[in-house]
């Protein structure tokens, strides 16, 4: 049966010789990633929105009444519910009356230039878009609108991919400030050593990974030498717990962190922060 990679539920071995056992194919490690590992448009928030619109045959005094209640820059215009005509905005309805339309007609105001993608759209393809655009119309396949995707809407998901990234960049240089000077380099060495990763030319605080950071400094007698007017325990217990959320980010776990997680790798940031000040 290992050859074939089956297996007995329950095993035979331990199965009554009369019982019922279940002949199956062992259980084969899965990756948490869909089929398509590609992020697309549709993990915008603003994407999944459908926009609230205005026909073309409405008045100007409808699509100003609108965006002052929802205190948006721009409407869809619409032929149909499935055919976009252009966009009003602040800007065309400025534009206009600058250059002395007097119409009360939205049709006379909108911009007919307007970019729609798909919900499957690759996010990076996207991103250049939006950035050329400003502001474009995202439809599903059904071709009625799903949402409206701005250069706001990337700024706001670019910072929620590069965040973790970032705040783990500011506590490894913020241990590592904690770190330099404190120790001789045969101690790194000999650390390496110990932990059977003996790097050839090992000079800098920076050489070490971070579980040797908590490794060197969980020792009392190294504590010792950093001075700090913390407790051990509950910090090491904390970096512990920073490197735990490490390995998830820098193996890009597909479920993401948590808020929860978000919020530890912020305190710690901020305690490392006020640490250093008076270290």
């Amino acid at each position: 049966m290992n050859k074939n990679n089956l297996e007995t539920e329950p095993y035979y071995v331990n199965a009554w010789i009369d019982g019922e056992i279940i002949l199956k194919h062992k259980a084969k490690a899965k990756s948490k990633l869909e089929k398509d590992p590609i992020l697309k448009i549709s993990i915008l928030p603003s994407a999944n929105k459908p926009p609230i619109t205005i026909n073309r045959d409405a008045k100007i005094s409808d699509a100003v009444t609108l965006m002052m209640m929802h205190n948006f820059s721009q409407l869809p215009v619409m032929s149909n519910p499935k055919s976009v005509a252009g966009f009003i905005s602040w800007e065309t309805i400025g534009i206009g009356t600058t250059n002395g339309l007097t119409s009360t007609d939205v049709r006379d105001y909108l911009k007919d230039r307007v970019v729609i993608l798909d919900l499957d759209t690759p996010l990076l393809d996207a991103i250049k878009t939006v950035i050329k655009e400003e502001i474009v119309l995202v439809q599903k396949k059904d071709k009625s609108l799903s949402g409206i995707v701005t250069i706001t809407d990337i700024s706001s998901q670019f910072f929620t991919l590069t965040e973790p990234f970032l705040l783990l960049e500011k506590i490894e240089n913020l241990i590592r400030l904690l770190l330099d000077e404190k120790f001789l380099v045969e101690e790194i060495k000999e650390l390496c050593k110990e932990d059977s990763q003996n790097k050839e030319n090992i000079e800098f605080i920076d050489d070490l990974t971070f579980g040797q950071y908590i490794r060197l400094i969980e020792k009392e007698e190294n504590w010792i030498k950093l001075n700090l007017k913390i407790e051990r325990v509950p910090f090491i217990k904390q970096l512990n717990k920073i490197r735990e959320i490490r390995n998830d980010i820098m193996h890009f776990d597909p479920e993401g962190i948590s808020q929860e997680q978000r919020d530890d790798l912020i305190n710690m940031s901020n305690f490392l922060t006020e640490l250093i000040k008076y270290n």
